[in-house]
């Protein structure tokens, strides 16, 4: 009945911890940095913290108690800074700070700023040859009264009161509340994002630069194979499919040129068999005519002339020749070949099927060689290297081959080369290709995941205006490459703007 009681008390607790007046972050301006206006009150389950900046470290300090966590990062791109030397000037003296196992993370044991009360600090860091002295001033409020609600609302103490339940379950559930820092969102959109939560959320962020760019044009295009590292294995002549030695490659296979991938039978029709037999019968004959002839001219080979013997024997061997080929076109089936080296990309091969002539039986494409034909609809036309788009939002860079000078279903096709890794792609693929021209525009580059789609449909950045907090900026945007889109209004340069884990941002309520 206690826990239950207790329970209820906590619950109680925690609604009415949302009426106390918060506590306000300190934030601190240096030269070349503008954080803008400090960020408002937060709840009462934040604790009481301080922020100091430079160009090159950005730190937080947070107060619980005796200890002081500090939360070090680089200004610019937030990312932790692990196995720097921090000391804090206190009034209580020079502490130094001890590194705990999480980069970054560093805590101090100051017991006399345990007290409220405003504290000056100077905190010296240093780290990778850099050292920096940042001021910063923290406030420790007075521990929080609230007075006896009035109507349905009771104090904690009140709760515990009247349903029997000890005081200090009370108290518990309001130490364990104020013992974490939640995140949150403000009325106007801005985001309170403590530290630990950043680090959980991977956030980086980049300073915005305004430079001129080329424009870019978004192309359909498709994969297709490299014509001089791949080729098509067609049957010559009708007939049936048999399979080589160790029967038909499957698809993936390697193969190299010349190697055998499929037999072709022709069939024999019964006419044609008919007029073979009556011409082996006719060249039987003559064979046996002709050695006849040459026999009886090697026995008077002294009295004749050498040349009617020779005549003869030739005559005797193009007999046979004749004959040998008769017979072998009926039992020699055409052989498949591979024409280049590569994989086996398609294959249609059936034992026992009939193909007709020019049936392609397999295509053989070189995975490492491929190109990507795309189509442009537009007058001007690109002929600088590009960035092809794939449906999973990885890029491949792009060399560009050339354009034709036939349109093709009112539109022009263009040739790129695909650099670097093919892994992933195949013949036929569809992607998005992301070509330059010659235009250009001035604007700030942002990588795609950056820009996020906001409530009412608007593209939207997170800029990071202060240690722990970010602020919705709108924007107008266009495509820029594969990996970036241009800013061409709603946040000028020198600003902060979240580069990584915007969308995991997006998402705090």
């Amino acid at each position: 009945m206690r826990s239950k009681i207790a329970r209820t008390v906590a619950a109680t607790v925690l609604l009415g911890l949302g009426s106390l007046v918060g506590i306000p972050s300190t934030v601190h301006a240096h030269d070349g940095h503008d954080h803008g206006a400090p960020p408002p009150p937060v709840s009462a389950t934040i604790a009481p913290r301080a922020d100091a900046s430079s160009a090159d470290f950005e730190l937080v300090v947070v107060a619980r108690g005796e200890t002081l966590t500090l939360h070090l990062d680089t200004f610019k791109g937030g990312e932790p800074i692990g196995g720097a030397e921090i000391e804090v000037d206190t009034p209580a003296g020079l502490l130094k700070a001890t590194a705990a196992t999480e980069a970054g993370l560093y805590t101090v044991v100051a017991p006399p700023l345990a007290k409220p009360g405003t504290y000056d600090l100077a905190v010296t860091v240093s780290s990778g040859g850099i050292v920096d002295v940042l001021t910063t001033t923290l406030k420790i409020p007075e521990a929080a009264k609230p007075a006896e609600p009035s109507g349905s609302w009771l104090s904690g103490a009140a709760l515990a009161q009247r349903f029997g339940a000890r005081p200090s379950a009370a108290a518990s559930a309001v130490t364990l509340i104020a013992a974490r820092d939640v995140a949150q969102r403000f009325a106007d959109g801005a985001l309170f994002v403590p530290k630990p939560t950043q680090r959980i959320l991977a956030l980086r962020s980049a300073f915005t630069e305004a430079q001129s760019h080329r424009r870019s044009i978004e192309l359909p295009g498709r994969v297709v194979p490299d014509p001089n590292a791949s080729g098509l294995v067609q049957a010559a002549v009708g007939g049936r499919l048999a399979p080589p030695t160790g029967g038909f490659k499957t698809l993936g296979t390697p193969v190299k040129v010349g190697d055998i991938l499929a037999t072709v039978q022709p069939p024999l029709p019964s006419a044609d068999a008919t007029s073979q037999q009556q011409q082996a019968r006719e060249l039987d004959q003559q064979i046996s005519i002709v050695t006849r002839k040459v026999e009886r001219l090697r026995s008077i080979e002294r009295v004749i002339a050498r040349s009617q013997l020779e005549d003869a024997e030739l005559e005797l061997k193009g007999l046979n020749e004749r004959r040998t080929n008769l017979a072998r076109a009926n039992r020699t089936p055409e052989a498949l070949v591979a024409p280049v080296d590569g994989v086996i990309a398609s294959a249609n091969a059936v034992a026992g099927q009939v193909v007709e002539p020019n049936t392609i039986v397999f295509q053989i494409v070189d995975p490492k060689r491929l190109w990507i034909e795309a189509l442009t609809f537009e007058p001007q036309a690109t002929n600088s290297a590009a960035q092809g788009v794939l449906a999973d939002g990885r890029t491949v860079p792009l060399t560009y081959l050339g354009t034709g000078l036939a349109d093709r279903n009112q539109a022009v096709p263009v040739h790129f080369a695909v650099e670097g890794e093919t892994k992933g792609l195949r013949a036929g693929q569809f992607v998005s290709v992301l070509a330059s021209t010659q235009d250009e525009k001035r604007g700030i580059a942002l990588p795609r995941e950056a820009v996020l789609r906001g409530a009412n449909g608007q593209s939207i950045v997170y800029e990071h205006t202060n240690a722990e907090r970010f602020v919705i900026r709108e924007v107008r945007v266009e495509p820029l490459d594969g990996a970036r889109v241009l800013v061409l209004a709603g946040i000028d340069a020198g600003k902060r703007v979240v580069t990584q884990g915007a969308e995991l941002l997006n998402q705090i309520r």
